[in-house]
């Protein structure tokens, strides 16, 4: 893969990584202002909409079959490990923006090193977001059949979207792995230039020498 729409896939690695990183900072800011009981107003919406999204959680709950008996226990359940999985969630998304900022770094300062932590965080949410997919797309089959043909066009397109952008991102490493400088500090190959006939010395001047100085050492 050298493309990746109409641009190069170095391009569009740096696009995905930026658009990864403002995805995810709009969803940390509500969270940590959440998790840090924020009063500035508009910023953490998570806490002053907390009734109302409680609200519709428990209306969705009691209609259907297979909840409607233990409703109570769940929103017992939401309301104690919601802030357990606010951070976590907001952790996850931390690293995510380190992840991207990384990217691009990468990228530009063509160090492929840097891209392999995205790699690896996407793959994961591809594998966990998948799993989760799968139960999601069948509970709602369960309940209904027109939710359930919904849930599943969209699961399947974001699953194609997903694979494709992250085999991008490893076109783009192994490119910039192809083009990446190897430094030596010996040099690998022989000598270009070699003598064609063997060098020959001249030893009779210094045997004559050496002569002489042995006779006059002895006399």
């Amino acid at each position: 893969m050298r493309r990746c729409c109409c641009c190069d896939v170095r391009t569009g690695t740096i696009i995905l990584g930026c658009l990864n990183l403002i995805s995810s900072i709009a969803i940390m800011i509500p969270l940590f202002a959440f998790l840090a009981d924020s009063d500035i107003p508009g910023l953490n919406f998570i806490k002053e909409n907390q009734k109302h999204i409680e609200m519709v959680l428990e209306d969705v709950l009691r209609e259907h079959s297979w909840t409607s008996q233990n409703y109570n226990e769940i929103m017992d359940n939401y309301r104690q490990w919601w802030p357990t999985v606010a951070l976590i969630f907001a952790s996850i998304m931390a690293i995510s923006a380190t992840a991207s900022v990384m990217l691009v770094l990468g990228v530009r300062c063509q160090i492929r090193c840097l891209m392999i932590p995205f790699l690896v965080m996407s793959m994961l949410d591809i594998i966990f977001a998948g799993a989760g997919g799968i139960i999601i797309v069948v509970a709602l089959f369960y309940s209904s059949l027109i939710p359930g043909i919904v849930s599943a066009i969209v699961y399947i397109i974001i699953a194609i979207l997903s694979l494709f952008f992250w085999a991008v991102v490893l076109a783009a490493y192994k490119i910039i792995g192809s083009e990446e400088y190897e430094y030596s500090p010996a040099p690998t190959k022989g000598p270009e230039y070699y003598p064609s006939a063997p060098q020959q010395f001249d030893m009779g001047e210094y045997s004559r020498d050496y002569s002489n100085h042995r006779n006059h050492h002895y006399t």
